[in-house]
């Protein structure tokens, strides 16, 4: 960090073979990295990039707010809470601001992928409610806010919610997908014990394998939620950052990165 003057802190680990890695990979990093900003003269800002996850689904589908109360429901979104919570500890030492991003979609992205694979074969999957509701952001988006946010003499302490500021259901996604991709798909309820059975298996196998498990009984609660959102709302209001991309350009965008690199 020497001659640095803004620290941004976007690495983290998502999936893991158990939950030391998580708090290893999240907790332990960020702590070590705010020892060194702490003793190092000239840093103007420390940016923390958490996630939506930290503070947990809505239970009603309002948007949550930064004010709400933090409901983390994983190992993976417990250890950014208690990264959240390191930051707020060294934010006398260290000026700081936190960005907490919803579901980040964009070339290169793997998890958006599977959606499109999906629809590529026809059906779709709907995991938990048929009313889902999301809130998402483009990574270029998202890159605007971390940057806005982390320069700003105006987000010392503060913690903000990074999102597009329209709400989607979860069945307009997909439509939108197989839109882009010329394709019917058919969307097929999972319940919610088929979820959670083949996370069952996922975890089981991957026991015998070095690699974390593609999904776990936590991640499949966690998909199982009937709504994720929140409210971009302070952001704009103290910084006038605001998305630009909205989802239908977004997911071509990424579409044709897909394409153009032969991930489809």
């Amino acid at each position: 960090m020497k001659d640095a003057e803004y620290v941004v802190h976007v690495a983290g680990v998502t999936r893991a073979k158990d939950r030391r890695d998580f708090f290893e990979g999240n907790v332990t990093t960020t702590r070590n990295l705010l020892e060194v900003a702490s003793r190092t003269s000239g840093i103007k800002k420390f940016c923390f990039v958490s996630s939506l996850t930290a503070v947990g689904p809505s239970s009603n589908g309002a948007p949550l707010d930064e004010q709400a109360p933090c409901q983390p429901g994983t190992s993976y979104a417990v250890s950014k809470l208690q990264a959240e919570t390191l930051c707020q500890l060294y934010s006398q030492q260290v000026p700081i601001v936190i960005i907490r991003p919803p579901a980040v979609y964009g070339p290169r992205d793997r998890d958006v992928l599977e959606l499109f694979q999906w629809v590529g074969r026809g059906i779709t999957p709907i995991l938990g409610s048929k009313q889902k509701t999301l809130s998402l952001i483009y990574a270029t988006d998202l890159a605007r806010a971390i940057v806005d946010a982390t320069i700003s003499e105006k987000t010392v302490g503060e913690t903000y919610f990074a999102a597009d500021e329209t709400i989607y259901p979860q069945i307009q996604l997909i439509h939108l997908v197989a839109e882009l991709m010329d394709k019917r798909a058919v969307p097929l309820p999972a319940p919610p014990f088929l979820v959670y059975s083949v996370a069952a298996v996922s975890e089981f196998f991957s026991l015998f394998s070095s690699k974390p498990p593609l999904l776990t009984i936590e991640k499949a609660r966690d998909l199982l939620q009937p709504h994720w959102v929140c409210s971009p709302k302070k952001i704009e209001e103290h910084i006038g950052f605001k998305c630009i991309v909205p989802a239908a350009e977004g997911l071509k965008m990424t579409y044709e990165w897909y394409k153009n690199h032969g991930w489809l």
